[in-house]
Order: C-alpha cells, then sequence, then structure tokens
C-alpha cells in the first residue's frame, strides 16, 4: 500500500486507528515527495531522525516521483 504524508502525522499523533492501518501491511510504499514532505515537516534535529528511523523500522519503501505515482496521488485526493 502507497501511504500519504497523512498517515505519518496520524501516527505522531498517537492516532491508533492510523497506526493499526501500517501495520496490518506488509508491503509499505510511500513517494520520495511524501518523504521530503515529512522531512520538512520535522521541527527539530530529534523529530527528524524519528521520521527517518520510523521509516527505516516499519521497512517502508520509498518510490521515486513517476507518471504512475502521480496518477495515483490524484486518484486518492480527486473527487469521490
Amino acid at each position: 500500500m502507497i501511504f500519504d504524508t497523512d498517515i505519518f502525522i496520524w501516527v505522531q499523533r498517537v492516532n491508533g486507528k492510523a497506526a493499526r492501518l501500517i501495520d496490518k501491511n506488509e508491503d509499505r510504499y510511500l513517494s520520495v515527495q511524501s518523504y521530503m514532505e515529512l522531512l520538512q515537516g520535522a521541527k527539530n534535529a530529534k523529530q527528524y531522525r524519528y521520521v527517518k528511523d520510523f521509516i527505516s523500522e516499519f521497512d517502508f519503501s520509498v518510490l521515486p516521483l513517476s507518471e504512475n505515482i502521480g496518477h495515483r496521488a490524484g486518484a486518492s485526493t480527486g473527487p469521490r
């Protein structure tokens, strides 16, 4: 599953539903754009390290920005 920046923010805010969603998916991906957003959003070195450790510990694969990723992101944020 490809996760968006919001899910990581919810986990950092101790949202159990978001944490369970990540936990139940063995194949975990995020786009390089989401990864950069998370790192840029870190307010200090501790938060920066937390993001990097979280991504590593839960074995996320960082996907390059591609046309396919763009389409998936558009589909998840478009009109419902």
